[in-house]
C-alpha cells in the first residue's frame, strides 16, 4: 500500500471510531440512568419492587449481549416496533448494561455509613429526599472506578453491533479487510484505535473522579 492508500484507510477508520464513540456515549449515559433507577428499586422497602428489579437484573446479566442484540432486533418488528439498527443497538446495549450499572450504584450506596441515613431520618427526611441530597453525592466518590469498568465494557461491546448491520469501527475494519486483503495490518489498526479510545475514557474518568473528591 502506498501513502495515499494508508491515509485513506486511516481516515475511514477514524470515521468508524467517531461512530463508535457516539454509540458508546449514548449507551453509557442511558445505562447509567437506568442503573441508577434500578439501584433505587433494589433499595426500596417494598418487596415487590425489589423482586422485580432483581429478576430483571439477574435475567439480563445471564444472557449474552450478542444474543440479546440479534434476538431483540429481529423480534422488534413482530412486536410492532420497527427501530433503525443504530437505535435498536443503543436500546439493547443500554438495557443490558443498566443491570451492571445497578450493582455499581447499589454497592456504592450500601457502602455509605448507616449513620448518614440515621442522621437524615432524624431531621425528618424521607428516603427519596435523603438519597438525593445526602447519600448520592457521597456515593459518587465510590462510583467512579467501577463505573469506568462498565463504561469500558460498553465501549468494547459496541463491536458486536455489526451483527445487526450497524456501521462503526469494527464494521469499517471488516470492510477494509475485504477490500484490501491486508487482514493483519487492518485489524492491528482497529485494535490500536480501540486502545486509544479506552485509554482516553480512562483519563477522562480519572479527572472526573478527582473532581468529585475535591468537591466533597
Amino acid at each position: 500500500m502506498n501513502i495515499n492508500d494508508t491515509l485513506n484507510i486511516f481516515q475511514y477508520l477514524v470515521l468508524g471510531a467517531v461512530s463508535t464513540v457516539y454509540l458508546a456515549l449514548f449507551a453509557i449515559v442511558l445505562s447509567g440512568i437506568g442503573g441508577l433507577c434500578l439501584a433505587a428499586l433494589l433499595l426500596q422497602k417494598y418487596a415487590i419492587l425489589r423482586y422485580c428489579a432483581l429478576t430483571y437484573s439477574f435475567t439480563i446479566r445471564g444472557i449474552p449481549l450478542l444474543v440479546l442484540l440479534v434476538g431483540f432486533y429481529f423480534s422488534f418488528p413482530y412486536l410492532g416496533f420497527d427501530f433503525p439498527p443504530r437505535v435498536a443497538a443503543v436500546i439493547v446495549i443500554s438495557a443490558y448494561f443498566a443491570a451492571h450499572m445497578a450493582e455499581v450504584f447499589r454497592g456504592a450506596i450500601n457502602a455509605i455509613p448507616r449513620g448518614q441515613w440515621d442522621a437524615g431520618r432524624s431531621v425528618g427526611m424521607r428516603n427519596a429526599t435523603l438519597l438525593r441530597i445526602i447519600i448520592l453525592p457521597l456515593a459518587m466518590r465510590l462510583v467512579a472506578a467501577p463505573f469506568l469498568n462498565v463504561s469500558l465494557s460498553i465501549l468494547k461491546s459496541t463491536s458486536l453491533v455489526v451483527a445487526i448491520g450497524v456501521w462503526e469501527l469494527a464494521s469499517a475494519g471488516r470492510e477494509l479487510e475485504q477490500r484490501t486483503g491486508a487482514a493483519l495490518e487492518i485489524y492491528l489498526a482497529v485494535a490500536a484505535m480501540y486502545f486509544v479510545l479506552c485509554f482516553a475514557l480512562s483519563l477522562a474518568s480519572r479527572r472526573i473522579e478527582k473532581a468529585f473528591q475535591y468537591v466533597h
